[in-house]
């Protein structure tokens, strides 16, 4: 079966809880189920089989966008689907009219600044000690 991206539902909750838990940071499902009521900011999950591999979470503000968070289950981790998220954010982010991401990282979180990287995100600030003892790193990408 093929990869399907789509906006959260209902059935994928769970999922997107557990996996946000795991990697981000703890999350309740009220948390999460919040923004399906709103739909501001939007989770997408990728799905195969019926299994959530990942999700990319964003706030859709036009001519801006914010990327919060993305996680790809820890045993689907490096089979390239954090780049197929990101593929698709872009894609989403330029569809509504948005003309420049931004997005805060965890200064020890490499893997995610190399991802943000490539995509062409650029720092352009920093929050000192914001994660305890770590900086936020500010970066943004301009899509025009």
């Amino acid at each position: 079966m093929e990869l399907k991206i789509q906006k959260l539902t209902l059935e994928f909750v769970d999922d997107v809880v557990r996996i946000e838990s795991e990697l981000i940071a703890p999350t309740s499902k009220e948390k999460v189920l919040k923004t399906l009521e709103s739909e501001k900011p939007l989770y997408f999950v990728l799905e195969k089989n019926g299994s959530i591999l990942g999700f990319v979470e964003g706030l859709f503000l036009p001519p801006e966008a914010e990327l919060f968070d993305i996680a790809v289950d820890k045993k689907y981790q490096g089979q390239g689907y954090s780049k197929i998220l990101m593929d698709y954010f872009v894609s989403y982010s330029k569809m509504q009219g948005v003309e420049t991401i931004f997005l805060e990282v965890n200064s020890i979180n490499q893997k995610a600044i190399n991802l943000y990287k490539k995509y062409g995100f650029e720092k352009y600030s920093e929050r000192k000690k914001y994660y305890g003892d770590n900086d936020a790193i500010l970066m943004k990408k301009t899509l025009l």
